[in-house]
């Protein structure tokens, strides 16, 4: 069943004060402990529990950030150190830094919204997290002909900016079935002060976007319930244009295409991923497209076949860095990288150890060059090399998890089957997370769609 949108008709301008601009656990177990303080498990926690880092981003060699329980860290020594960042926004649904120093977090809400007006709160540090300033952009969702009573949740995201004066944001709002949402998109040509819609955005649910000029972006993101569209515009968001790329013959019959985002180098140069997937018993394939010409033409520069099969338009996870196509993967949970230099054409099944490129896929990477990256893991294990994979060091920012018996199998502390086992000695627990340096004001509420 296809994902459905209610299309939203906007024409107008969303004006903005100036004065404010500053920026689960698995079925079954019980909810961990509270984020107020540090997590303790008999044993080791099971992959999502005590914190894992669900997104991050290697900016340059060593410095970077990841998210954590909601938390926002920053590095500038590959992990030794981390930095507490969080923005003094409640919730945060998106994170994108243009460079090591400027950057931006959005608004995510898990509940409805109380009326008819919902707020994205939009954060903004120049200084790499050691401040950060808000912005609120209210809108009200009677001008785009929603109702309150159908909302679920809402978020801003995805963020992205192209220089510190254009950028763009969507805003994603949640119906109260599978099939019902809503996606917008706004743009801002003057760092922030005033947003306008833009008139028909690309109809995709779990989006992510690009600019590579203020009139050159991309989007990609789900349609059929895995990302498998890529959208250009030319003209600062005012019209779009889906591009299809086609699976080579190679490849072939795996062709139903699942969309990276592509990277580029400049406006003229760039690649594209696309993992391609064909059914139960067909042989996925990923492949590796590059441009000279802002994207206006593709050709399949790499090609990485007769991986597993793969459904659900699963994305095999890499990253570029300079020449180099970097992908992961980890059979039998041991991580491995893969490098592909141009023109590389690599058939899986008749390779050295073919059988490392398996389903346990690892979940993101991002490299600054074809030696040093991150990656997390199948395990939710966030890891970090500065040798191309040949060795490993894990990363855990913000509070460690304080665990029990960590020779034991993991056990929920209240699901203690002896009652009368002798307490164990608990460690003292970890010093709290450094406070934020926040701004004693923040802007008014922004004027409302009219």
């Amino acid at each position: 069943m296809r994902m459905r949108w209610t299309p939203v008709v906007v024409a107008l301008t969303l004006g903005l004060s100036a004065s404010g601009w500053a920026q689960g656990s698995p079925g079954g177990l019980p909810p961990p402990h509270p984020k107020s303080g540090p997590i303790e498990w008999y044993g080791k926690a099971p992959p999502g529990w005590g914190g894992v880092v669900t997104h991050m981003k290697l900016l340059a060699p060593g410095v970077g950030w990841a998210e954590r329980e909601q938390r926002l860290y920053w590095t500038t020594d590959n992990g030794a150190n981390w930095t507490d960042i969080t923005p003094p926004i409640e919730g945060i649904a998106d994170i994108f830094f243009l460079d090591t120093q400027r950057g931006w977090a959005t608004i995510k809400r898990d509940g409805p919204p109380s009326s008819d007006e919902i707020q994205i709160d939009l954060a903004s540090t120049a200084d790499a997290g050691a401040t950060w300033s808000v912005r609120h952009v209210t809108l009200s969702l009677k001008d785009y002909q929603i109702s309150s009573d159908d909302v679920s949740d809402y978020k801003g995201g995805p963020i992205a900016f192209v220089d510190p004066l254009h950028g763009w944001m969507g805003v994603e709002l949640g119906g109260l079935s599978m099939n019902g949402w809503w996606n917008f998109l706004l743009v801002t040509s003057d760092g922030g002060r005033t947003w306008r819609p833009a008139p028909e955005p690309p109809i995709l649910k779990r989006a992510d976007a690009l600019l590579v000029t203020p009139n050159d972006g991309w989007m990609t993101g789900d349609q059929d319930f895995f990302r498998d569209k890529l959208y250009v515009t030319r003209d600062g968001a005012k019209s779009w244009k889906e591009v299809s790329l086609a699976a080579p013959k190679e490849v072939l019959p795996a062709d139903q295409p699942a969309y990276d985002l592509p990277v580029f180098e400049d406006s003229k140069h760039g690649f594209a991923a696309v993992t391609y997937s064909g059914g139960d018993h067909v042989k996925s394939a990923a492949v590796l497209f590059a441009t000279v010409d802002g994207g206006r033409s593709w050709n399949a520069d790499r090609i990485l076949k007769n991986l597993e099969p793969s459904n659900g338009g699963e994305i095999l996870q890499s990253a570029v860095a300079g020449s180099t196509w970097v992908s992961a993967v980890a059979p039998k949970r041991q991580l491995m990288l893969s490098t592909l230099g141009p023109g590389a054409k690599i058939n899986a099944n008749a390779s050295a150890g073919a059988d490392r490129w398996s389903r346990f896929q690892p979940r993101q990477l991002s490299f600054v060059s074809p030696t040093q990256g991150w990656v997390i893991d199948g395990d939710g294990d966030f890891l970090s090399t500065a040798d191309g994979g040949a060795t490993w060091t894990k990363l855990l920012p913000g509070p460690q998890p304080h665990v029990i018996h960590p020779q034991g199998s993991f056990t929920p502390r209240q699901w203690m089957a002896n009652a009368a086992a002798p307490a164990p000695q608990l460690n003292p627990l970890p010093a709290e997370a450094p406070a934020v340096n926040t701004p004693d004001s923040v802007a008014p509420r922004a004027s409302r769609l009219v």
